[in-house]
């Protein structure tokens, strides 16, 4: 699943609906038996230290847990890992237009049993069966 940036409004921040949608998103995925989720996560709080940190190394402090980022953060301790930025993915000033290639493992994925069809053997090609039934 590709998860497209969600925002709450201002007005509305602090009562845990993004924290609610994230959560019916794990659901989904979960429901849905998918991989997981893929998504870009803005870096909104990274112009405070850009004069002291590539992208790549402010996304290794935050993780280290030694910076804090107000949107990336939260996503990283929600089970999202990392992965890598992304140059010009908005225009969004915080960010300095940086995103993070961010990716969540469900770990009720279970992987579907292969089917395996049978190749028919030689002898019955032979004998006209050149097609295979599926």
């Amino acid at each position: 699943m590709y998860g497209v940036e969600t925002l709450v409004h201002p007005d509305y921040q602090g009562y845990g609906i993004g924290g609610l949608l994230m959560e019916r998103r794990f659901e989904c995925a979960r429901q849905l038996n998918l991989r997981g989720i893929v998504g870009g996560s803005l870096i909104k709080d990274y112009h405070k230290v850009a004069d002291r940190f590539t992208p790549e190394a402010y996304v290794a402090e935050l993780v280290a847990g030694r910076l804090f980022d107000s949107n990336l953060s939260k996503q990283i301790k929600k089970g999202f890992n990392p992965l890598n930025a992304i140059p010009d993915y908005t225009e969004y000033p915080g960010s300095l237009n940086y995103a993070i290639a961010i990716v969540w493992d469900n770990p009720a994925y279970r992987a579907p049993e292969p089917k395996i069809i049978p190749f028919p053997d030689a002898e019955s090609l032979r004998a006209g069966g050149s097609s295979i039934a599926l």
